[in-house]
Order: structure tokens, then C-alpha cells, then sequence
């Protein structure tokens, strides 16, 4: 199976148990970490039109990244505060909350409306803040590249479980991944946190490379793109003669091949793009999945 690897620059796999013990001495961050932001009526002339190729589309994908979860008050990682431009320019990273106390934004959540109601086949994500499936994203339509903080499986039978709290908090050695709980078979149970040099998923990696393949139209929200191999799904949209919609604050290097890029903040695109779709005041903000699930 492909390794979570690194591209141009250290990424992770949304942990926090990798961070360095020292930060670097502070120095001025390069071009391609600054942010742009362009105004709300450029963001909606081209929501215009991306609305009516979302509506021609017969398998839109969407590929999420840590932007999408920043206005739940989470850190992203190669933002100008990021977990990793902290430890490698020495800028004060942002401080925002537990994972455990982050909610869905509403990015999560019109997108989940999106997949309910057919405009979007399949969501690719690296992030494991669990948030899409908090959501009401249903399992079958998501591939979660590098795992999910809420979840935990047997090594032995492969059960899943979902939890309400992150099932890795309290592991005495992340490497191995054993979360210290047992399945009802005996089997020890293990997180499924992807970290460098770790196998990906080899189902989710599947129905991510399937869905890609079958896909004419990218939607990538919040990702830098410089992770592989995950920052490459969206080229296999293209090969198939496909478009692609970037929306993130940072330049890609694929903003070229990009039919539609948008330099803004998620939640407000997803809002606007509801709002051109006439689909806004469907979009249920209130489900949680923690709320609901049988917490062993």
C-alpha cells in the first residue's frame, strides 16, 4: 500500500504527539505560507459558476483538508500559524482547543447536505478530527486517509468501534498504537492514526482511488496539496477529463490546472455556494454523531 509521505514540506497526520521540543528561532515566512483572500463578491461570481458545473457534474469528489476545521477552533498545519510553520520558522503557533471540544463547522455540514442529496458521489479527507463523520457523513461515503481520533479497532477480528473521546489520548507509545481497551472477541484494540511512513488505509485509499478515477469534477477545500500521496487524487479527476475547484487561503502548485480557484475561508464559500444552490436553509447544523452513538 503508498506510505503517507512527505512534499516539499513536513506534514502530519493531525496528531499532536509529534511536535518538536524546541521551536526554531523566529524568521520570515516564504511566499507560499502567506494567506490571500480575495472579496466576498469574487467569491460569488465564481460560486455562480461553479454552482451550475456542480449541477452538470454526474460524480463531483470533494477532498478536504485542516481547513476546513479552523473555525472550530482547531489548528491547521501549514497555515502561518500551523503546527508545522511553528516548529519550522519559529512563529507562535495558534492555541486553539482540544480535539475533544471542537464541533462540526459549517463547512462539515454542507457538505454532508451535499452528499445527501446526490450533488457530491464521495468525500476524500486527511484529517482525523473525526468531524465529517460527526457531521452525519456516512462511512460509505467517506475515505478517511489517515484516520479518525474517535476510532478504534481489534487487531485481531478488525471490529470497529466509534467512541465519544479520543481513543488515543492516553496511549502509552503512539508508534504501536494500542489504545490499552480490549474487544468483546479478547483482541487488543488499536487507533487508526496514519503517521509518516505508515501504510495508508488500504480500503479507503481504494474507494478514494475508485471514486477519483470515476470523478469529473474536484472540489479541494482546505488543503495546501502537499501531502501524497493524497494531494494527487484530484489529478486522476483531471486525467479522467474532469474540472477542479481549490478553495484555500494559500497557493497550491496545482492552482494552475485549477478551472475555478478561490481564495477564501471554507465556511463562507460553503455558504454562499448553499445559498446559489437554493439548498441553505436545508442544511442541518444541529446533528452531532457523538451525541448519539452508544459510548462503550
Amino acid at each position: 500500500m503508498p506510505k503517507q509521505s512527505k512534499k516539499k514540506s513536513k506534514s502530519s497526520s493531525q496528531t499532536t504527539s509529534e511536535k518538536a521540543s524546541e521551536p526554531a528561532k523566529p524568521k520570515e515566512l516564504p511566499a507560499s505560507l502567506k494567506e490571500h483572500e480575495e472579496s466576498e463578491t469574487s467569491i460569488k461570481r465564481k460560486v455562480k459558476k461553479l454552482a451550475n458545473y456542480l449541477k452538470e457534474a454526474k460524480h463531483v469528489v470533494i477532498y478536504t483538508g485542516a481547513g476546513i476545521s479552523t473555525s472550530a477552533q482547531l489548528s491547521d498545519y501549514r497555515g502561518p500559524k500551523g503546527v508545522w510553520t511553528a516548529m519550522e520558522y519559529g512563529v507562535e503557533e495558534y492555541e486553539g482547543v482540544e480535539i475533544e471540544q471542537a464541533v462540526p463547522t459549517y463547512c462539515h455540514y454542507a457538505i454532508t447536505h451535499l452528499v445527501k442529496k446526490d450533488y457530491v458521489k464521495y468525500v476524500v479527507s486527511t484529517n482525523v478530527d473525526g468531524l465529517h463523520r460527526r457531521s452525519g457523513l456516512p462511512r460509505d461515503k467517506l475515505a478517511e486517509l489517515h484516520g479518525n481520533c474517535y476510532v478504534e479497532y481489534c487487531n485481531k477480528c478488525e471490529k470497529e468501534y466509534l467512541r465519544g473521546f479520543d481513543v488515543s489520548k492516553n496511549e502509552k507509545d503512539w508508534t504501536k498504537h494500542f489504545t490499552g481497551r480490549k474487544c468483546e472477541c479478547g483482541g487488543r484494540l488499536k487507533d487508526n492514526i496514519i503517521h509518516f511512513d505508515e501504510d495508508l488505509p488500504e480500503k479507503d485509499f481504494d474507494q478514494a482511488m475508485d471514486h477519483s478515477k470515476k470523478g469529473d469534477f474536484a472540489l479541494v477545500l482546505g488543503t495546501s496539496m502537499k501531502v501524497t500521496p493524497s494531494c494527487e487524487f484530484p489529478l486522476e479527476v483531471l486525467d479522467n477529463k474532469g474540472m477542479m475547484c481549490i478553495v484555500n487561503l494559500q497557493k497550491t502548485e496545482y492552482d494552475r490546472l485549477a478551472t475555478v480557484r478561490i481564495f477564501g475561508k471554507t465556511d463562507l464559500f460553503m455558504q454562499l455556494l448553499m445559498k446559489e444552490l437554493e439548498e441553505e436553509e436545508n442544511v442541518d447544523t444541529s446533528f452531532d454523531a457523538l451525541q448519539v452513538i452508544n459510548i462503550d
